[in-house]
């Protein structure tokens, strides 16, 4: 079971729900390119959100690295959208998304809260929108630590055909990077990460039973 329930709900999610929910998204063509689109419109965002609150001369190599790995992201999931449906979408237009709106709301939250939470903290302006973006990623890379390798696992056991253990490697060494920067920058990081993956918790739950519910209509 992923704990960290949300504070506002008694809803959760179970492991084995993620795997019956992305099992019956694999078993549909249509479904599956979906997914995979979403996926890639997600990793762009991600790419895209990176360039737009880490500017200046200050830039890191791990920071142009991950923008770059990001993007990278992104189009090898469209890549693995149209190699599992050719004649699927090749824009990131309403029809070709799976539950869209509620993914880019979810991500979109998590950006909020978390920049939100360091409005008061007398701390350089610079230095807010660094711990901001270390914070987001880390979020976002445990959640799909957790959806990704169950999906791995699933396309392994269906044979489809396709494999992202890349991407799941590369998503591994982002943590890892954001883990060693929060413990350095930030004394409070410990409750500060509690807080924060409580909150994204609860946004994923949300997305998860909208994506459920699309799925079932579809079925």
């Amino acid at each position: 079971m992923i704990k960290n329930a949300d504070t506002k709900s008694n809803q959760t999610v179970s492991s084995e729900e993620i795997d019956s929910l992305l099992t019956s998204i694999v078993s549909s063509p249509e479904l599956h390119f979906k997914w995979l689109n979403t996926l890639s419109l997600l990793e762009h965002i991600g790419a895209r959100k990176i360039h737009t609150s880490q500017t200046g001369t200050g830039l890191s190599e791990m920071v142009l690295r991950h923008a770059s790995e990001e993007a990278r992201h992104a189009a090898y999931f469209k890549k693995l959208a149209l190699k599992v449906l050719p004649e699927g979408s090749k824009t990131f237009g309403k029809d070709s998304l799976l539950s869209g709106f509620s993914a880019v709301s979810y991500f979109q939250k998590l950006d909020l809260c978390v920049e939100r939470s360091f409005k008061s903290d007398s701390l350089p302006k610079a230095t807010k929108s660094f711990l901001c973006y270390l914070y987001v990623t880390k979020m976002i890379e445990e959640r799909a630590g957790l959806v990704y390798e169950i999906y791995d696992q699933i396309l392994d056991e269906q044979k489809i055909g396709i494999s992202i253990k890349g991407i799941i490697k590369e998503e591994e060494s982002h943590l890892t990077e954001m883990d060693s920067n929060l413990e350095e920058l930030d004394p409070k990081f410990q409750a500060r990460a509690e807080e924060f993956r409580k909150a994204e918790y609860g946004f994923f739950v949300k997305y998860f039973h909208n994506l459920r519910k699309e799925v079932f209509q579809y079925s």
